[in-house]
């Protein structure tokens, strides 16, 4: 008679694995998706506060302006995942800026980008988000529309 061993198969032991392995094969891209997602909802905020900015500009100076500094925020204003403005790019995930369309138009018109940074460059669904005067929304992707990503 043989004593009963105590421990697991190598059989046991590889099916663990393979659980294990289809588990994170199905719920790392989903997270991804959702960082991604997140950090847009961070962005689409960080772009309607400056539109409001932009619209009190306007009332007080009967004029949009295409000037960050203009609207409170730094020359080169970046945001972190946190929605925290920052002056430096490292550690954002998109970077707001001013427009002008046409400059014959005079400063009746801008447009508001997000442009991503970092690792939000992956949200190819997206890309770059924008807002106009008019609150026309847009995105710089083909696979998406404005109503998905906005």
């Amino acid at each position: 008679m043989m004593p009963k061993s105590k421990g697991f198969t190598l059989i046991e032991v590889m099916i663990v694995v393979a659980i294990v392995a289809i588990i994170i094969g199905l719920a790392l891209p989903n997270y991804r998706e959702y960082v991604l997602r997140s950090n847009r909802a961070v962005g689409k905020s960080a772009l309607l506060e400056a539109v409001s900015r932009q619209e009190q500009y306007f009332l007080n100076n009967r004029s949009y302006t295409d000037l960050l500094t203009d609207l409170g925020y730094p020359a080169t204003y970046f945001v972190s995942s946190e929605g925290d403005t920052l002056a430096a790019a490292s550690g954002s995930i998109y970077q707001i800026t001013i427009t002008e369309p046409d400059s014959n138009i005079g400063e009746t018109a801008y447009t508001l980008s997000a442009v991503p940074q970092g690792g939000q460059t992956d949200d190819t669904k997206c890309g770059s988000l924008g807002i106009n005067e008019q609150a026309a929304k847009t995105v710089a992707s083909a696979s998406e529309s404005a109503t998905y990503c906005w």
